[in-house]
């Protein structure tokens, strides 16, 4: 029995990723770290919720005007504005964890079979892909709870705000949404 290939990899800066992802995963732990780093005050413009798997999940959206790609990627220059401080999905990848096994989320990576593996280096990218998992899953746990209780606030705010009108106020609100000018 043939053993699996191992895992090598090296960030060739090729932009593979960086330009043609559909909304960088974004965790709550990420948002945290920017925060006591400073750098969640510029990143806030392009963090978005995206629902599309039926779970909100935060990630920076691509920026205005474009339909892919990380927002503080630069193309032509080919580099990161977050390489410093990556978010956990950024810093794990390629590799994925699904709270079992490890495996390569992007067989196309063009940094895969590049450079050496040393032991430390799949440690520590192993302990990224984990911690990725686990951040997820915490951010995945909480942010419906999240967004439920701010929908429920923005809804209570509302109906304070319909509570305290005159009936006046009332009448108007109700012809303008029947169209009525």
């Amino acid at each position: 029995m043939a053993e699996p290939p191992k895992f090598i990899y090296d960030c060739v800066r090729c932009g593979q990723y960086c330009s043609s992802v559909n909304g960088v995963p974004v965790t709550l732990q990420d948002l945290l770290r920017w925060q006591a780093s400073g750098e969640l005050g510029r990143l806030v413009t392009h963090l978005g919720l995206e629902a599309s798997s039926g779970f909100p999940r935060l990630v920076l959206k691509p920026r205005e005007g474009d339909e892919l790609g990380c927002p503080v990627y630069d193309a032509d220059g080919k580099t990161c504005g977050l390489y410093d401080d990556l978010p956990l999905n950024c810093q794990a990848y390629p590799l994925g964890y699904d709270g079992e096994k490890y495996y390569v989320v992007d067989q196309a990576c063009q940094g895969l079979g590049e450079g050496e593996m040393t032991a430390d280096k799949l440690r520590a990218q192993r302990d990224c892909a984990r911690n990725e998992y686990e951040a997820r899953s915490s951010s995945a746990a909480t942010l419906p709870v999240l967004y439920g209780l701010v929908m429920r606030e923005l809804m209570d705010q509302s109906r304070q705000a319909m509570d305290s009108m005159t009936p006046e106020q009332k009448a108007e609100l109700e012809r303008r949404f029947r169209g009525g000018a």
